[in-house]
C-alpha cells in the first residue's frame, strides 16, 4: 500500500488532487494535513471524508507538531500543496507569506529528511519567472519573481534545491500554470469573476486587463501531477503548463459569454492595477510532455463551462459565507503608504 500525505489537501489543488489520487488507487492511505486558513474548507472532500482509505489531521506546516505527525504516519510519497497563494493578499500581509512559503517549505525539508520518506514533491508556480512576454521559458529559467507570493515561492524553491544538493533531499519540484475549475476559493480571476455575476455584482479588472496568463483546467493538472507521481526523476524540476494563453480582459468575456451569452461591458469594474502586475507568464512544459505524454484535455471554453456550472450548483462553497470584495488590493494598503 501506498501512503501519501498531502500538505494543504484542505485548499484548491489539494483537495482536487486528494479526490483524483482515490479514483485513481485502490491499495493507498491518503493523510490531508492542513491548517484550516480562509481558504482551506473540509467541505472540499465531504464526498470522501468517509472513505477507510482517507484521513485529516489538522496542523500547520510550521509547526513541531508536523513532523510528529510524520514520524508516526510514515509516508512514501510527501506533496506539498500547502502554502499563501493570492498576490493581492501576499501585496497587503506579506509575512504570512514569508511564513507559511519559505519557512513552511524549511520544515516539510526538514521533515523529510529526518523521517527517511522516499518522495518530496513540492508545488511551486510558474510566477517565479517574472513577467515573461513571447517565447515560452523552460525549467533552467532565471528567477525574476515581483510579488511578495513569487518572490516567496522563489525563496522556497531555492532554499529546496540547496536541501537536495547539500543533503539529498529527495525532492521533485513542480511549477504550474494559472490553475481553474471546481472547489476554488473566490479569490482568483475566474472563481471570483464567476461568484460575484452569480451575486450580481460587477467583474473586478486591474488596469485594462491585458495581462496574458497560461491557464489549466485544475482535472488536468492532478493528472499530470499523479504523472510526475509515478514516473517523476528525483532532482528534477517540471514545468506544468498547458500552453492556452489569454489576457484577464479576454478571460472575463469568455466567462460572460458562457453563462449570458453576451459581454455586459457596465459589469467590468475596472481598478487601479497592482504594483509590479507581470504582463505575461509562458511556461515551456515539453519536459513533461516527454515524460508522461499529453496532459492537457480539457478546453478553454469547455473547462469554463464546467467551473460555472459547478459555482452555480455548490452555492454552500461561497455564499453568505465569504466577503468577496474582503481580499482585493487597494493602495490605501498598510504596505504602500
Amino acid at each position: 500500500m501506498v501512503k501519501y500525505l498531502i500538505t494543504g489537501g484542505a485548499g484548491f489543488i489539494g483537495s482536487n488532487f486528494i479526490r483524483y489520487i482515490l479514483s485513481k488507487e485502490r491499495d493507498c492511505h491518503v493523510l490531508n494535513v492542513d491548517k484550516l486558513t480562509y481558504a482551506g474548507n473540509l467541505g472540499n472532500l465531504r464526498d470522501v471524508e468517509q472513505d477507510d482509505r482517507y484521513e485529516f489531521v489538522k496542523c500547520d506546516i510550521v509547526d513541531d507538531e508536523f513532523g510528529k505527525i510524520v514520524k508516526e504516519y510514515r509516508p512514501d510519497i510527501l506533496l506539498n500543496f500547502a502554502a499563501a497563494t493570492h498576490i493581492d493578499r501576499s501585496i497587503r500581509y506579506p509575512k504570512e507569506f514569508v511564513l507559511t512559503d519559505v519557512v513552511g517549505a524549511f520544515n516539510v525539508a526538514y521533515t523529510v529528511l529526518k523521517n527517511n520518506v522516499k518522495v518530496a514533491i513540492h508545488i511551486s508556480t510558474d510566477e517565479i519567472y517574472g513577467s515573461i512576454i513571447g517565447k515560452s521559458v523552460k525549467e533552467d529559467a532565471k528567477l525574476d519573481p515581483t510579488s511578495p507570493y513569487s518572490a516567496s515561492k522563489a525563496s522556497a524553491d531555492l532554499l529546496l534545491l540547496s536541501y537536495l544538493k547539500t543533503y539529498k533531499l529527495p525532492l521533485i519540484i513542480v511549477r504550474p500554470c494559472n490553475n481553474y475549475g471546481r472547489n476554488q476559493y473566490p479569490e482568483k480571476l475566474v472563481s471570483l469573476s464567476i461568484v460575484r455575476l452569480l451575486s450580481d455584482k460587477p467583474v473586478i479588472l486591474h488596469g485594462e486587463g491585458k495581462e496574458i496568463r497560461e491557464w489549466i483546467h485544475v482535472s488536468d493538472c492532478c493528472r499530470a501531477l499523479y504523472g510526475i507521481v509515478k514516473k517523476g526523476r528525483i532532482g528534477e524540476i517540471y514545468n506544468l503548463g498547458s500552453g492556452i494563453r489569454f489576457t484577464n480582459m479576454n478571460m472575463i468575456t469568455m466567462i460572460m459569454e458562457e453563462m449570458f451569452g453576451r459581454v455586459y461591458v457596465n459589469m467590468i469594474k475596472k481598478i487601479p492595477n497592482r504594483p509590479g502586475n507581470d504582463k505575461g507568464y509562458a511556461i515551456d512544459s515539453s519536459k513533461l510532455v516527454s515524460l508522461i505524454g499529453d496532459y492537457v484535455t480539457i478546453p478553454i471554453r469547455q473547462g469554463l463551462r464546467m467551473t460555472i456550472d459547478w459555482y452555480r450548483e455548490n452555492e454552500w462553497f461561497w455564499k453568505g459565507k465569504i466577503d468577496i470584495d474582503a481580499n482585493i488590493y487597494t493602495e490605501n494598503d498598510e504596505y504602500l503608504r
